[in-house]
């Protein structure tokens, strides 16, 4: 082969060597996005994750309310045990003397 055609040619063979490796690379590419784009189970994760997260909400709310009426439960009887003293809360009847 003289040089002449091989200079004609090896261009050409270099320019095949890229476009192949360029569209291997984007197959690849393509592949990878369709196995890690959120559809199927990927996708119903997300939702039961989300679903979760609503349920642990409700739960901490119903906690909360929980938590503040047993708070003023504690302070109403607080309250009472700082009262003094009378003969109604004694036990005796009213008017009558201990």
């Amino acid at each position: 082969m003289d040089p002449a055609t091989l200079e004609m040619i090896a261009p050409v063979f270099v320019f095949l060597g890229l476009s192949g490796a360029v569209l291997i690379g984007m197959k690849m590419r393509y592949t990878h996005l369709q196995r890690t784009r959120l559809s199927g189970t990927a996708h119903q994760d997300v939702e039961r994750l989300a679903d979760t997260v609503d349920t642990v909400r409700d739960e901490v709310r119903i906690l909360r309310e929980e938590f503040l009426e047993l708070h003023e439960r504690l302070e109403f009887t607080e309250r009472l045990l700082e009262r003094p003293k009378t003969d109604t809360d004694l036990g005796s009847p009213p008017g009558q003397q201990v």
